[in-house]
């Protein structure tokens, strides 16, 4: 019969759940244990009627609420030092200045090196939206050039009454080790509060903040994972991102760390 030490239960409240993770050969960042307070929000969809024909330097088109842009004259940056949210100054400027739609309500999110694309996120009061609903994902040339851009735009920002209070960034991430989400000698990379779709009606949708959580597996995959931040429910929606074997510097807005990636 196994020790009661030995067995991992979420409902003994005795376990340290860190130093369990840390003797599994599971690397952590920081993890902030502060508890933080944000409110439930309601997103309503806004027509883009009049919004694209002026946008400048680029040809748009709108296909099932996707809007795709081809700049003329392509962005020129310079990618070639240290790459940080700095290195897309002349970018962000474009994208706050509206000159493409709706610009002034995103802000730079992140950049991967593999496959040279960058990401703006939408803002939502205090936090941004990081399920993919509301993004613009720039692509970027050999040349360093700014030549295309892909946006989905979720709408106008509501707040819905008063703020919840949210479970820790340690706590999300002892919620997904318990839960049996977070394997042997893998590398939680990031903890980022953010907003996700939680309930989709006819006329808007209704977001709820989560604990977005990234994690390096042993093998070089990179999983982003989500933990309801109100709940503590552990998300199903997880994207999985393997890119070709290499040594990389992937860079987000609060967190830079040097990679190895997997072939997909």
């Amino acid at each position: 019969m196994a020790k009661r030490s030995d067995v991992k239960n979420p409902l003994n409240t005795s376990i340290n759940v860190i130093d369990q993770m840390k003797l599994d050969g599971i690397t952590l960042p920081t993890l902030n244990a502060t508890v933080e307070a944000v409110p439930i929000i309601q997103v309503t969809p806004e027509s883009t009627d009049g919004k694209l024909s002026s946008l400048p330097n680029q040809v748009v088109t709108l296909e099932k609420n996707i809007i795709n842009g081809q700049f003329v004259t392509p962005i020129q940056l310079d990618l070639s030092g240290s790459v940080s949210a700095d290195s897309f100054a002349d970018l962000t400027k474009i994208v706050e200045n509206n000159q493409v739609a709706f610009g002034n309500q995103y802000t730079w999110s992140s950049y991967n090196p593999t496959t040279r694309k960058v990401i703006y996120t939408q803002k939502a009061d205090k936090l941004t939206i990081m399920d993919g609903s509301s993004q613009i994902i720039f692509t970027i040339n050999a040349n360093d050039q700014v030549v295309s851009y892909e946006q989905i735009y979720a709408g106008s920002v509501q707040v819905l009454g008063k703020e919840r209070e949210l479970i820790t960034a340690q706590k999300a991430v002892e919620i997904l080790y318990l839960a049996g989400r977070i394997n042997s000698k893998a590398t939680v990379q990031s903890v980022k509060l953010s907003y996700y779709q939680s309930l989709v009606l006819k006329d808007f949708s209704i977001y709820s903040p989560a604990w977005y959580i990234e994690i390096r597996q042993a093998d070089g995959q990179l999983i982003a994972r989500r933990v309801d931040a109100i709940h503590g429910t552990v998300l199903a929606n997880e994207t999985l991102e393997t890119t070709n074997t290499q040594t990389q510097r992937t860079t987000t807005n609060n967190t830079t760390t040097t990679q190895s990636v997997q072939q997909q």
